[in-house]
């Protein structure tokens, strides 16, 4: 990700043998739009719940801006009860879900839980933050 974005990537409070703090209260204030995306099962229940046990559930936790997430898991996953009172949970907070998928799953299942695609993301995206979608850059062939 940080190769695709040029911007270095933040997993931990803190990064490199210097222990530089990532500090997420500024990192949930700077953000016009938190994505999170693929959302699992764990993550949900965490957002819904408030457990904060690592750098992107501190984030969260902090941000004061529209959030988006996309949930990704197997179709008994996302049927099951518990996901789906987490999922009302969190859009009762404003949260805004981008609804999964159906489709070939990593366990080889067919079903809904699958990711929305990439291209579904940018236009939730885009609509959440009001602005057009960019056009789609044409491929320039090479001989």
């Amino acid at each position: 990700m940080s190769t695709l974005s040029g911007n270095p990537v933040l997993s931990e409070f803190t990064e490199g043998n210097e222990g530089v703090w990532n500090n997420h209260v500024d990192l949930g204030l700077w953000a016009d739009l938190l994505v999170i995306a693929p959302a699992s099962a764990n993550e949900l229940a965490k957002m819904a719940n408030g457990l904060c046990d690592n750098l992107l559930m501190a984030v969260y936790l902090s941000a004061r801006c529209k959030v988006l997430f996309a949930p990704a898991m197997d179709l008994d996953m996302y049927k099951h009860p518990a996901t789906h009172a987490n999922l009302t949970k969190l859009q009762s907070f404003g949260n805004i879900m981008v609804q999964p998928a159906v489709g070939e799953l990593a366990s080889g299942l067919i079903g809904q839980g699958r990711m929305a695609e990439p291209e579904e993301l940018v236009q939730a995206i885009a609509k959440t933050l009001d602005t057009p979608v960019p056009a789609k850059k044409k491929s320039i062939k090479k001989y």
